[in-house]
C-alpha cells in the first residue's frame, strides 16, 4: 500500500499541465447538441432525479462514460457528478504515462538513488499500466466541458458537486483563460452554492468561506475562486470560523483539528478591531439561527480528490453520496 501512494505521488507529480479527455464513444462535450453540456441553463423544471442503482464500474472508463451519459440526460445528478469526475480522472493520462516511463528509466539509471528502485519501479509500472488501459482512447475535450458538468449536476441539487464547484474546484487553475465564460457564471452563483452547503453543516464549506472572507490569508489558500469571488470582510470570516470550530466538535475529520481552527481564528482576531470581533460574534449568532443540519452532510471534496487521485481507477465515493437539496434553479431566490 505504501509503495502505490509513493507511486501515485510521483503520477500527480509528474503529470503537469494535462488534457482533459471524453470517450470515443459519444462525441466530444463541446460537440453535444445545444442544451445537453455547454452552455447550460438553470433547469426550471428538472426534479431532482437521483438513480437509485449504484454509480457504474468497468474495466474502460469510455465503458463507464456510456452508461453514465444515459444516466445524466435521465437527469441523474450522481452520474452527472461521476461523468464529471471521469474525465478529470482521465486527463492527459497518456502524457503522464509517458513522463512516468522517462523518470523511471532516470531513476533505474541513477546508481546513487536513495529509493529502493525495485519497488518503485515495479509499482509505478503497474499503476501506469492500469492507468493507461482504463483511459485508453479518450479524445481531447475543453476544459470547460468538466465545469459544466459539475456545474449540471450541482444545478440538480447535488450537495457534494454544489461544494465542488462552489469552491472553485471545478476549475483548473492551470487553464482558466479557457473557462472566461465559465467563470462570469461561477462568479454569479459559486459563493451562494457554498454557503448554501455550509448551511447543511458542512465543516469544510463554512472553513472555506472563513478563509476566503479574511482579509489577510489565514490558512491554507485552497480555494483561489472563492477568496476572489468574495469581498473581504474580517467579521464574516470570524463568524465563519466560529461556526467551523462548533462543527468540528461533532464531526470526524482527518484533515482539520481543532488546534488549527483554533491557531486561524485567533490570528484573524489579531488582525481586528474589538467593534469587528463583536460583529463577528453577532453574525455567528445569525449563522447559527439559520444553520439547517443534514444528515450525512459532511464530506470533503479535497479530500476525497486526493484519495481518488491514489487509485488506479476512478472512485465512486463521492459522487455516490445521497445528499441533495431541491433544484438549484428553483432556491436561488432563497438563497
Amino acid at each position: 500500500m505504501r509503495r502505490l501512494v509513493l507511486a501515485a505521488g510521483l503520477l500527480l507529480h509528474i503529470a503537469g499541465c494535462s488534457q482533459e479527455r471524453v470517450p470515443a464513444s459519444v462525441p466530444p462535450v463541446g460537440q453535444q447538441q445545444p442544451g445537453q453540456m455547454a452552455g447550460l441553463q438553470p433547469e426550471e423544471d428538472q426534479p431532482v432525479a437521483a438513480d437509485a442503482r449504484l454509480l457504474p464500474q468497468a474495466a474502460t472508463a469510455r465503458e463507464v462514460i456510456g452508461i453514465l451519459r444515459e444516466r445524466v440526460d435521465a437527469g441523474d445528478p450522481k452520474a452527472t457528478c461521476q461523468l464529471a469526475r471521469e474525465v478529470e480522472f482521465c486527463a492527459g493520462s497518456e502524457e503522464a504515462s509517458h513522463r512516468m516511463a522517462m523518470v523511471a528509466a532516470r531513476i533505474k539509471a541513477d546508481s546513487g538513488a536513495v529509493l529502493n528502485r525495485n519497488d518503485v519501479l515495479q509499482t509505478m509500472a503497474e499503476l501506469a499500466k492500469v492507468r493507461s488501459e482504463y483511459c485508453a482512447g479518450m479524445p481531447p475535450a475543453t476544459p470547460s466541458d468538466s465545469v459544466n458538468l459539475w456545474r449540471k449536476a450541482a444545478l440538480r441539487g447535488h450537495l457534494p458537486s454544489m461544494l465542488q464547484y462552489g469552491a472553485g474546484l471545478a476549475f483548473r487553475q492551470d487553464r482558466l483563460l479557457d473557462t472566461l465564460d465559465e467563470l462570469k457564471d461561477y462568479r454569479r452563483d459559486g459563493v451562494e452554492m457554498t454557503k448554501h452547503v455550509a448551511r447543511s453543516g458542512n465543516l469544510h464549506a463554512n472553513l472555506m468561506l472563513a478563509r476566503a472572507y479574511a482579509p489577510r490569508s489565514t490558512g491554507p489558500d485552497l480555494t483561489p475562486l472563492l477568496r476572489q469571488a468574495v469581498s473581504h470582510d474580517a467579521a464574516q470570516a470570524l463568524a465563519y470560523y466560529m461556526m467551523a470550530q462548533e462543527l468540528q466538535r461533532t464531526v470526524t475529520s482527518t484533515r482539520i483539528s481543532a488546534l488549527q481552527l483554533q491557531t486561524e481564528a485567533n490570528g484573524l482576531r489579531l488582525m481586528m478591531s474589538p467593534d469587528e470581533i463583536s460583529e463577528g460574534t453577532r453574525r455567528f449568532d445569525e449563522l447559527r439561527r439559520t444553520l439547517k443540519p443534514a444528515a450525512g452532510a459532511e464530506f470533503d471534496p479535497i479530500a476525497q480528490r486526493e484519495r481518488d487521485m491514489q487509485q488506479p481507477v476512478a472512485g465512486t465515493e463521492l459522487c455516490e453520496r445521497n445528499e441533495f437539496v431541491s433544484p438549484w434553479a428553483h432556491r436561488r431566490s432563497q438563497l
